[in-house]
């Protein structure tokens, strides 16, 4: 029987080949989908823990002398522990380093984590290493020097350190270091000394003894191996007999872990629901491949069976060749995957034998499809007819039901998650069920018209189960590819439209500064408004408020931008540019004096004041005391504008401060500089009105200004805000002005979201804010907005023009950290599986047309005197048809599926703030489908291609 299998291996050489490279390709598929998910939760975990603050790494402890034994208890037992890596440390507070307050600490086996520039390591009592610095080079602090320390304390919060009175200790410094890596875990958790630049001085602990003084602080680090981070299992650090009080001090540690968690049950969970059907897809083929292998020997069989071969061994000869190269091939293409990639294990050789156990399954059932016929029926040309119940379709439709259902649940962890996948393929078996059903009837109207090529190719797609089965095999791999092509089409539109919105624009720099000198820099360095703005953000009713100069909304990476900044800035009066000289205003007032009763000896109550407010030069406000009180009838008030108004003021306002002395109402005539004329007074309001006058009354709130806004200035500020803030936007908005007047914010326009601060938000104008509100209401978290094309010395210009620069960040940077989140990555493992099942699909139709090419089935059509190119043509037509109709249902299908369920689709993380695009874009989609049709009809095509003679088919 051996020797019959070896035989049949030898003769069918090119046939088995075909099919022991399918089995090797699904072996080392079923091995990647086991390795990926593991690798790519590893490298996420990695990413998770490299960001993550010290505090989220680490497990920490600190405390006083009193705490001394119960630091050095967690220490020692952190030690006896295999997965943690213990450090203790301690340090006293000291002053004599340099003019501020330094820490002299010990911090075990501290010399193998420093790089020394100069000297060597404490040996002993009374040595010292100090760090490399500033502090070190002005005090000219070197190798040889001797300090004088004393403890530093703090009697009083509120006032700087201060030396002791307990004695000072004499150090030698016998090196100046530097750490080699400040993030190194070795160092601990940042504390607030070291966000404080405090210098640190380490010592052995025989010289911290010798400094006297009153407080020690001890503390022990502990440091989790890595891999106990990225498995995301707190549990196990539970488990791990880890100190609760160490624990207990540590909470950010659970809450990293916590995360990672998440993430890793994302990805192994998600990956799948797209590697497990492309492996089906992968069997299927391999039945296709046996079925024809096998269609093609049943004479042999139905001999076998005359003869009276029992079942088994008929079996054994049917199918014995093809699940030995199954039993080969499988494992080796896993063991080939365990051995080459990367963070593959064991996992992935169990992957493989758990696949080869369904080939051997297949290859079983499809042998006896063949066997349990009667050898009478295997003898004849062609198989009788009978229906059949199509079992195929009902189990893959009874499968995708189940999955709908769990999904429709709100289960997304079980076979939910294959929803979108069964459904795609479940349209595109029944369409490939009943289309050749639909199309049969033509083939005998095109060959009647004498387009005989074509008919028979109908025939051939039609009334051949291989033929239904290679569209149902197509469909289903056109539509697994398309699915996720438009699902990464999709994730990648919300991934950018997320980063876009969160960033603001290609850089953002945080800048330490006010909004004036924000906005005067950045004027200075891009006069042109092409590549930088500024923003800035405040709260009012409870909302967030983005601040940004809108004049330069081009800058920002938002589509509305534009058309928001036309509404927020409607055409005005232009501004009152008032020069150097003599600011002249002309009042009319109808006041008169209020009777205040008797008031105590040496009290009086002084006249109202007059006070004009000028936007200088560089864009702060400045208040300017007119000459004189408050009188009745017309009077002109005077004031000389600073010096700085030569390059150019803008009048901001005028303000009234009353004590009760008068009542009556005061209008403004003209204004003047050095006698001509800038303003007649039309135009002048307070603050959300259009009153042109001051009301004065002892009601008001006395010794508080009270404003007039020029009329440059609406009313009203402008303002775009989100749609969850209701209609018309929060009631009341308004900022406030110094004293009781606010300035009320107008509801302008209505949108979906505000970059940068998100949902219930609102967007103006950062010139308008503060010239509404006379630089009262100031905008904070200053930020200088960048286009991708702003010069490469920008920084510098703005670090020129007065800027501090103390942060950063950048879009693409954003993109970087995006495209390696869980549903990105995710998706990539899936879109590799779908073109994975297109290359195998390529495969089945290459070898199964490659057995077309002489196959007996129209011997009798060349008998008839049909041409042989013409027979040739016909084959070669139906993979094409097989091909352009497969890719055409696989489109319908995925579109089905993803109208049905692509919630359940790995397409964003978290709650992103706009809603992902409902529909793919055309294009990726239009690229994925003329792709497959293009690929499969070509590598069919060349199988025909000048072929002129019979034999040498790969399905031999």
């Amino acid at each position: 029987m051996i020797a019959l299998l070896m035989l049949a291996l030898r003769e069918r050489r090119r046939a088995y080949a075909a099919i022991a490279l399918l089995c090797l390709a699904i072996g080392v598929l079923a091995a990647l989908g086991a390795a990926y998910p593991r690798s790519v939760a590893d490298s996420i975990a990695e990413d998770e823990i490299r960001a993550a603050p010290a505090s989220e790494r680490l497990f920490s402890l600190a405390g006083g002398n009193d705490a001394a034994s119960t630091v050095q208890a967690v220490t020692e037992s952190t030690r006896r522990l295999p997965d943690y890596t213990a450090v203790y440390a301690a340090s006293v507070s000291v002053m004599g380093f340099g003019p501020e307050r330094s820490a002299l600490v010990y911090r075990e086996n501290a010399c193998a984590h420093v790089r020394l520039l100069s000297g060597r390591c404490p040996l002993g009592a009374g040595e010292v290493i100090v760090p490399a610095g500033p502090v070190q080079q002005i005090r000219k602090i070197d190798v040889g020097s001797r300090l004088l320390l004393v403890e530093a304390i703090k009697p009083d919060p509120k006032k700087p350190w201060e030396a002791s009175n307990r004695g000072k200790a004499p150090v030698d410094v016998v090196g100046v270091y530097q750490q080699i890596d400040p993030g190194e875990d070795y160092w601990g958790v940042r504390t607030a000394e070291d966000a404080a630049g405090v210098s640190v001085v380490l010592t052995r602990p025989e010289t911290l003894n010798s400094v006297p003084h009153n407080l020690e602080v001890l503390t022990v680090t502990a440091i989790p191996n890595r891999s106990l981070l990225m498995s995301g299992d707190y549990g196990a650090i539970l488990r791990s007999k880890l100190d609760p009080n160490i624990i207990k001090s540590s909470p950010d540690v659970q809450r990293m872990m916590d995360r990672i968690a998440a993430k890793r049950k994302f990805v192994e969970t998600m990956t799948p629901a797209v590697v497990l059907p492309v492996l089906v897809l992968g069997c299927w083929g391999l039945f296709l491949l046996i079925s024809g292998r096998l269609q093609r020997d049943r004479p042999e069989v139905g001999i076998q069976g005359l003869r009276g071969l029992p079942l088994a061994y008929r079996w054994l000869l049917a199918s014995g060749a093809t699940g030995l190269l199954a039993i080969v091939a499988t494992p080796l293409g896993a063991l080939l995957v365990t051995l080459l990639t990367p963070g593959a294990d064991g996992s992935s050789m169990t992957a493989g034998f758990q696949v080869l156990g369904v080939e051997l399954l297949v290859i079983g059932v499809t042998a006896l499809g063949v066997l349990r016929l009667r050898p009478l029926d295997l003898l004849r040309r062609v198989l009788p007819t009978s229906g059949k119940v199509p079992l195929t379709e009902i189990a893959v439709l009874t499968v995708a039901g189940a999955s709908f259902a769990q999904m429709q649940s709100g289960d997304r962890t079980g076979l939910g998650i294959f929803t979108a996948s069964l459904l795609a393929v479940a349209v595109a078996v029944v369409a490939a069920r009943l289309l050749p059903t639909l199309l049969r009837p033509a083939a005998r109207r095109v060959i009647q018209r004498g387009r005989l090529a074509r008919g028979v190719a109908l025939a051939l797609l039609t009334r051949r189960p291989s033929g239904r089965h290679l569209l149902a095999l197509t469909s289903a791999a056109a539509a697994l590819f398309t699915l996720v092509v438009g699902a990464m089409d999709v994730s990648s539109t919300a991934r950018h439209t997320q980063i876009d919105l969160t960033v603001g624009a290609d850089r953002v720099l945080q800048i330490e500064s006010s909004p004036a000198q924000a906005l005067t820099a950045v004027r200075q360095v891009d006069p042109d408004g092409r590549f930088a703005t500024v923003a800035g953000r405040l709260s009012v009713s409870g909302a967030s408020v983005l601040a940004v100069d809108l004049s330069r909304a081009s800058v920002m990476r938002w589509s509305q931008a534009p058309e928001l900044a036309t509404s927020l800035r409607p055409g005005g009066p232009a501004p009152i540019e008032v020069g150097a000289g003599k600011l002249e205003v002309t009042v009319d007032s109808a006041v008169t004096p209020v009777d205040n009763g008797p008031l105590p000896p040496g009290t009086y109550v002084p006249a109202s004041r007059l006070f004009a407010v000028v936007e200088l030069p560089g864009g702060e406000f400045q208040e300017l005391d007119l000459d004189k009180g408050v009188r009745a009838g017309a009077q002109v008030y005077a004031v000389s504008l600073p010096p700085s108004c030569a390059e150019g003021c803008r009048m901001a306002g005028l303000s009234l401060v009353t004590f009760g002395a008068e009542r009556g109402n005061l209008a403004i005539r003209q204004i003047a500089v050095d006698g001509k004329p800038v303003s007649d007074g039309s135009g002048w309001h307070t603050p959300g009105t259009d009153a042109g006058q001051w009301s004065v009354d002892p009601a008001m709130s006395m010794g508080q200004p009270s404003y007039l806004l020029p009329p440059d200035v609406a009313p009203r500020l402008p303002m775009a805000y989100t749609r969850d803030l209701g209609d018309g936007g929060p009631t009341a908005a308004a900022f406030s002005l110094r004293g009781s007047q606010r300035a009320p914010l107008a509801a302008t326009v209505a949108t979906d979201i505000v970059p940068r601060v998100g949902h219930k938000a609102m967007l103006v104008d950062m010139p308008a804010l503060l010239r509404a509100t006379l630089g009262s209401s100031t905008p904070g978290d200053i930020e200088v907005w960048l286009t991708a094309d702003a010069p490469a010395d920008v920084e510098q210009k703005l670090t020129d023009a007065g800027l501090s620069i103390v942060g950063s960040e950048s879009r693409a940077d954003a993109v970087e950290r995006a495209d390696r989140t869980p549903s990105a990555l995710t998706l990539r493992m899936q879109l590799w599986a779908a073109a994975a099942g297109v290359l195998l699909l390529l495969g089945v139709l290459l070898v199964v047309s490659s057995g077309d090419r002489r196959t007996t089935e129209l011997a009798g059509l060349r008998q008839a005197g049909v041409r042989a190119t013409t027979l040739r043509r016909a084959k070669r037509a139906t993979y094409v048809m097989i091909s352009v109709l497969g890719v055409l249902i696989g489109v319908v299908a995925a579109a089905v599926a993803w109208a049905a369920a692509r919630t359940v689709l790995p397409i964003v993380d978290g709650n992103p703030w706009l809603p992902p695009p409902s529909w793919p874009g055309p294009v990726p989609l239009v690229a994925a489908v003329v792709g497959i049709a293009v690929l499969l009809i070509a590598g069919t095509h060349l199988i025909f291609v000048g072929d002129r003679r019979e034999g040498g088919a790969w399905s031999e």
